[in-house]
């Protein structure tokens, strides 16, 4: 069987129909969920409307986020704030386009040999920010670094992955272990961004993830933890270059400050905008709203190895006695939408039929009695800024838990913190997370965050594990999405997560600058996706 897949052509040779079937869903575009509700936040600015002129002689980009950097080496964290840099110095083979369609990147185009060999073509003539070319064997580097460096963040992301072999500068071949027609998807998000193998052997761990090396269209100069993060363009990026000249992150804590920021001119583009400040940066005179339904969740998940969250009577309870509707209304002003389970509308094997979560408080009492509930303490180790609101909404959900009766401890956490937990596993109840649905299937969120040996592995079910680990290696539609079907009612009934909100994430974007944000939240600073206005 060969199918080869480059500069949007698709050309099946011959196969199997089913494996034809689950490569082109797998493959061909995905369609982006429609970042304007009927009923909720208004449309952002149209590519068709011409933007304001920059002040004389722009050259930097600043961009004010809600938190500071923790790491740069893209294994070893997943956190918002870290990947919305390192997706811009690093590139991976193959990429989504703002519809969250397949584009060639690194990769120029690639072919199923067979049902357990995919291979790839190499863009030639890249190289990395210092100097060194680019290729295979960079890329056999990379993605076996992924599941062999202990600390790694993405270990469950090329578990179908048996061998990566170079065949010669440009020619890479992935062995697989089963079946996987969800590989292109999977190099183009976590774990896939390339580094070069011959700089980290030089430069180690500690110095790479400080001073990294990519090939994507910034390069790093300098970071003053706390203070600032500067990349500059790099003049010898492959593609075409970006708008400015640097790039400066700047984290700004206090939502107050980053808009203030915005409208005075310090910076050009603002995240986490609340959203009960939405409007305040909507009626800015210099600035807008640029805003996307989030594809996937703000979810608190739940350490169910510790009692009493080991017993699923009390995560019953505690999702029970969550008000989310009241969140969403009150805290989100209506912009965002109640889950059903592990998974998103337009995700493959979505059920239609699951109700959203219920908010039931006298239920959740006779659970707590059910379970032997006798007051131990619950820990929520919540962020401040790691997500819109998980501070305001922690503080909801803690009052909204002792109205029932459980015994609640809330601590206030650092993003380094956060981070340095979830690499030891050491959280102590329940934290937030913000799981992407990198693939549009169950399998690039639930699974790859909960599956033993997931980043987020704190809970085990004989079944569920079964379920996942058949539905990866399988190409028949059917099966895996009876499997599917079936892990998210035994997720609804043990809850390892509990989901909270499906968001529309907003930024706060400069008139003289066009960018939008993508709904996996890979924030995109490419030429195609920034530019400057003209004013005309």
């Amino acid at each position: 069987m060969t199918m080869r897949v480059g500069f949007g052509s698709f050309r099946p040779i011959l196969g199997i129909a089913v494996l034809v079937a689950m490569l082109l869903a797998a493959i061909l575009p995905v369609a982006a969920q429609d970042a304007t509700p009927g009923a909720g936040p208004t449309a952002a600015r149209q590519p068709s409307e011409p933007l304001t002129a920059p002040p004389p002689g722009k050259t930097e980009l600043v961009i004010g986020q809600a938190a500071d950097v923790t790491t740069l080496d893209p294994q070893r964290s997943t956190q918002g704030n870290d990947i919305y840099v390192t997706f811009n110095i690093f590139d991976n083979l193959v990429a989504r386009d703002r519809n969250l369609q397949l584009q060639p990147m690194l990769a120029t185009e690639w072919t199923l040999v067979d049902e357990l060999t995919w291979e790839f073509k190499l863009r030639s003539g890249v190289t990395f920010h210092n100097g060194e070319p680019f290729g295979a064997d960079d890329v056999e580097f990379t993605i076996e670094r992924t599941y062999t460096d202990e600390d790694s963040l993405v270990k469950t992301v090329f578990t179908t992955v048996q061998d990566v072999q170079v065949v010669d500068d440009l020619t890479v071949r992935f062995i697989m272990k089963s079946p996987d027609s969800l590989l292109p998807g999977r190099l183009a998000f976590y774990g896939g961004q390339i580094m070069p193998k011959d700089y980290f052997a030089e430069a180690g761990q500690e110095r790479f993830a400080q001073e990294p090396v990519g090939t994507g269209p910034v390069r790093f100069v300098e970071r003053v933890p706390d203070d600032h993060l500067t990349l500059a363009r790099h003049d010898g990026y492959w593609g075409e270059p970006i708008a400015f000249e640097t790039v400066v992150f700047r984290p700004i804590p206090e939502a107050a400050s980053r808009i203030a920021a915005l409208e005075t001119g310090e910076v050009d583009i603002i995240t986490r905008v609340p959203p009960d400040q939405v409007e305040r940066v909507r009626n800015l005179e210099n600035a807008r709203v640029e805003q996307v339904l989030y594809n996937g969740l703000y979810v608190m998940v739940v350490n169910s190895q510790r009692p009493p969250l080991d017993k699923p009577l009390v995560k019953q309870a505690l999702s029970l006695a969550i008000d989310r509707q009241a969140i969403v209304e009150e805290l989100w002003s209506g912009q965002g939408t109640i889950p059903t389970g592990p998974a998103v509308p337009g995700d493959f094997a979505f059920n239609p039929d699951l109700p959203p979560f219920e908010y039931n408080p006298d239920r959740a009492r006779e659970l707590l009695a059910q379970a032997g509930y006798n007051g131990e303490e619950i820990v929520i180790e919540t962020t401040d800024g790691y997500i819109a609101n998980d501070r305001v909404m922690a503080e909801a959900i803690q009052a909204m838990w002792q109205d029932v009766g459980v015994n609640v401890r809330l601590e206030i956490i650092e993003q380094a913190v956060r981070t340095q937990k979830n690499a030891e596993k050491s959280w102590l109840g329940i934290w937030w997370s913000d799981p992407t649905n990198t693939l549009a299937d169950p399998d690039g969120m639930m699974w790859r965050l909960l599956a033993p040996g997931g980043l987020q592995d704190y809970w085990r079910d004989p079944e569920f594990d079964q379920l996942g680990q058949e539905a990866r290696s399988s190409l028949d539609p059917a099966l895996r999405e009876r499997n599917y079907r079936r892990m998210f009612e035994i997720f609804r009934e043990n809850l390892p997560w509990l989901p909270i909100i499906q968001p529309y994430e907003s930024y706060g974007v400069a008139n003289y600058v066009e960018w939008y944000p993508y709904a996996n939240q890979y924030f995109n600073l490419r030429a195609e996706n920034l530019r400057l206005g003209t004013g005309q």
